[in-house]
């Protein structure tokens, strides 16, 4: 197993399931680093344990006597606001406002990225000769999304994790809301360089969507899907080695078994689509059923 840091402190307090707690135990006999660390975590349970049982237990009447306290001014005090809205009311301006929140927490750098690689895959795009622009951008849009998307949507240390955790907000609203702003931006880009390159009469502009599009979905659901179901160095690994196939597809370097494998996840069409959705749909599905100490960490589950 992998280092269960995130489960230490549960197994030093001993409320850690009977299984779980035997795994964690036979993984930090083996591994000094988690050893130690075990070692300051029973520390500060024994710490926490001398403060609880040094504190003098209250009286019968404590309570008694702080809720007759409160009883006149609890009186006086007006009523409580009721919330009259109906149940479920203003979804459509919860749900931007949801979405808006987003684009403080993914990190700049992911921004800073996708701008530069799509910046530059679009000039070379121009510059390219006549009727080669849709394979580089068909090259350069995917994995502008895929590293994007493991960038924001991935497992890991979220600035918001524990707010995200306190709040009604749900787990999936939130990792669909990400995705959304991510995905969205990258798209409207990519469409914005498309009709560009279309206007400068690098290439048709149906042609020019139509070699980035499929691909882009794919790429982007293998990373979004390993990402935040295991982490995101795994959503980048695995997407940059079949983009390293499509660039490297129609070379010597190939067999032709590969290039007949890889070809036809670089088009636009119905079924690669559907994977794409599909694979999506079940990572948003399964994310709050994950173990503690996967993806759903990033998101405060």
């Amino acid at each position: 197993m992998t280092h269960p840091s995130e489960l230490l402190a549960d197994f030093a307090a001993g409320t850690l399931p009977d299984d779980r707690a035997g795994r964690v135990a036979r993984h930090v006999a083996e591994c000094p680093g988690c050893a130690t660390e075990l070692t300051a975590w029973r520390r500060v349970a024994d710490a926490v344990g001398d403060r609880v049982a040094a504190v003098a237990v209250p009286s019968p009447g404590l309570l008694a006597g702080v809720l007759a306290r409160l009883a006149p001014a609890r009186a006086a005090a007006p009523g409580v606001p009721r919330y009259a809205a109906p149940l479920g009311g203003a979804a459509a301006r919860r749900a931007v406002r949801i979405l808006a929140a987003q684009r403080r927490l993914v990190d700049r750098r992911v921004w800073l990225v996708a701008a530069v690689v799509l910046a530059v895959g679009t000039a070379v795009a121009g510059w390219a000769p006549p009727g080669t622009s849709e394979q580089v951008l068909a090259v350069v849009v995917p994995l502008v999304a895929a590293l994007g998307v493991a960038g924001a949507c991935g497992g890991g240390a979220d600035p918001a994790g524990e707010l995200v955790a306190a709040s009604p907000t749900g787990v999936r609203a939130v990792l669909l809301a990400r995705l959304t702003l991510v995905l969205g931006a990258i798209l409207g880009a990519a469409s914005v360089a498309s009709l560009g390159l279309a206007w400068s009469d690098a290439g048709a502009p149906l042609v020019l969507f139509a070699a980035w599009l499929g691909p882009m979905a794919l790429l982007s659901a293998v990373s979004f899907a390993l990402s935040v179901l295991w982490r995101p160095a795994v959503g980048i690994a695995v997407a940059m080695v079949l983009w390293v196939l499509r660039v490297l597809a129609g070379s010597s370097a190939l067999d032709g078994a590969v290039d007949r494998l890889v070809e036809p996840l670089w088009r636009t069409s119905g079924p690669l689509l559907l994977v794409a959705a599909l694979l999506t749909t079940g990572t948003v599905v399964l994310l709050p059923y994950l173990p503690a100490g996967l993806g759903r960490r990033a998101y405060g589950r």
